[in-house]
């Protein structure tokens, strides 16, 4: 057993194992698959994810993904401690709103709730989703109901987006040039709104003919409330976000494949968590290709006499040939790129690469398979 499956294994491990890289490299379905060996070891696990593919919820026998966490049944595998896994679907604007309600009174809650400046903020904010992951898995580590968390990260154009979210979130709601023109108007209350378009500024009069008088006066409601009632109690989250992301109970993983792109992402990634001083747990290389059955090292091997004695006709044991030899290239590509990132990332960094298998995740079965196949990469 690898140093990385040992951690999430071991009682006393990591409590938060966050899986980030960039999109299509297969983050969803190995953080199931690293929740069902931690869960498999014993340990009571979460997975909490966010778009996850439907096939996914069916391979953890789910009808669908919610945002409430679900018991996964884990009674058809042959597992020798009682092991307990839920799965839970990050639903960002649902989080949003409990924020609000949680920082607000109930009435200025629907207020803002019912504010249409805020419900598409909710939901359309660049940021928001990411933000909104990081909200929720402090929330639940929190409440301590499970041993280990393992959160697959939004996809997003970097996989590091979601690490500066809380402070982007604040700049973008508490230092925007919009809020710092509204605020002599916000200090001046329900007065100085209703005689905004005597007193606003030749700036404030432009925008509204732009974007309407409606639009404005959502915007405006919302910012005063927001800097009246909310931007204290999201400063005190985001600071404790930001605390649990860097503490000992957290755990980064960077996931990429063999190809040119995942691997700088991850090695970015890597390199990043290392100066910022966050936990960094290694790298996992996903859809390795690896040598042709009986091939060697390919230095001496002949494809066609594979084929001598084959009843087949010349033409289709040429085109046969061709594929053997693009399979060879693309795994000595793949160890290549293995090799280059075992030198960047040095012999203390754990490093697993996991075997490329055509077969589709379509129960629970398979998945554990894969996380077998964690468990014994190299």
């Amino acid at each position: 057993m690898n140093r990385l499956c040992q951690s999430l294994k071991d009682p006393n491990g990591p409590s938060v194992v966050i899986c980030c890289g960039s999109g299509g490299v297969g983050k969803t379905t190995l953080s199931a698959a690293l929740g069902l060996l931690a869960a498999g070891a014993g340990r009571k696990t979460l997975v909490l994810t966010i778009d996850p593919a439907r096939r996914l919820a069916d391979a953890l026998g789910l009808g669908a993904f919610t945002r409430d966490a679900q018991p996964v049944s884990l009674d058809a595998l042959s597992l020798t401690h009682p092991a307990t896994l839920h799965a839970m679907m990050l639903d960002p604007k649902t989080t949003f709103d409990q924020l609000v309600s949680r920082f607000t009174s109930p009435e200025l809650r629907d207020r803002i709730l019912n504010n249409r400046y805020y419900q598409h903020l909710s939901a359309n904010m660049a940021g928001s989703h990411e933000y909104m992951a990081m909200e929720k898995l402090c929330d639940i580590y929190q409440q301590q109901h499970y041993d280990l968390i393992v959160l697959d990260t939004p996809p997003s154009r970097r996989a590091l987006d979601f690490l500066d979210a809380p402070e982007k979130m604040l700049n973008v709601l508490g230092h925007n040039f919009f809020l710092k023109m509204f605020r002599p108007y916000l200090k001046a209350g329900k007065w100085g709104f209703r005689f905004l378009n005597v007193l606003a500024s030749p700036v404030i009069k432009a925008v509204s003919k732009v974007i309407g008088k409606q639009a404005m006066d959502d915007f405006a409601g919302f910012m005063q409330l927001w800097d009246d009632m909310m931007f204290e109690g999201f400063s005190r989250r985001a600071t404790a976000v930001k605390n649990l992301l860097a503490g000992d109970s957290t755990l980064f993983l960077a996931i990429a494949t063999p190809q040119r792109l995942p691997m700088e992402e991850a090695v970015f990634l890597g390199n990043t968590l290392k100066r910022s001083k966050m936990p960094f747990g290694g790298f996992i290389v996903n859809r390795v290709h690896g040598r042709p059955a009986d091939a060697g090292d390919g230095s001496d091997f002949r494809a066609e006499a594979l084929f001598a004695a084959v009843d087949l006709s010349q033409s289709l044991k040429n085109k046969m040939i061709t594929v053997f030899r693009n399979m060879q290239q693309l795994a000595a590509s793949d160890r290549e790129a293995v090799r280059q990132l075992k030198k960047t990332a040095g012999p203390d960094t754990p490093l697993v690469t996991i075997p490329f298998s055509d077969s589709e995740i379509t129960g629970l079965e398979e998945l554990y398979a894969l996380a077998g196949r964690i468990e014994n990469g190299v």
